[in-house]
């Protein structure tokens, strides 16, 4: 039983990491973000070298995952990403910085702006998974 548990949560960390690491370039690989002709081409810049990252920091997680049987780290590595953004929205006002372009679409999800509440579930999402990947490691014991 404990295998199976571990293996689940193998399979839910995986996917929050794909998520975290592939679906900002999804978002972002067009013409409101990366190839927006408003964007300084410093910003299109720092763009390109956020989703390059992100999709880096989640090849190496997928690897400790599957081929380590790393998961915390994973995780963290997720917690870490959503932090940012957080960090970056509260922020946001100090340095000019906004959820939306001026020139872009507001999308909602439920009522709420598309980003917020991604981001909220994420947090949330990799919140409980820390938490069982705790239960599921003191149970392995």
């Amino acid at each position: 039983m404990p295998q199976t548990r571990k293996l689940v949560l193998k399979i839910c960390v995986s996917a929050v990491t794909i998520f975290y690491g592939f679906v900002p370039a999804l978002a972002d690989l067009n013409e409101t973000h990366l190839f927006n002709p408003l964007w300084s081409a410093h910003a299109r810049f720092h763009g390109a070298w956020f989703l390059t990252f992100a999709a880096g920091i989640a090849l190496i997680g997928l690897y400790l995952i599957w081929r380590r049987d790393v998961l915390y780290t994973p995780i963290f590595f997720g917690i870490m990403f959503a932090a940012g953004f957080w960090v970056a929205t509260i922020l946001g006002p100090a340095y000019g910085g906004a959820l939306v372009d001026q020139n872009g679409h507001v999308h909602k999800i439920a009522g709420i702006e598309t980003n917020m509440f991604l981001f909220s579930v994420l947090s949330i999402v990799l919140l409980a998974l820390l938490g069982l990947a705790t239960w599921v490691s003191r149970t392995e014991r």
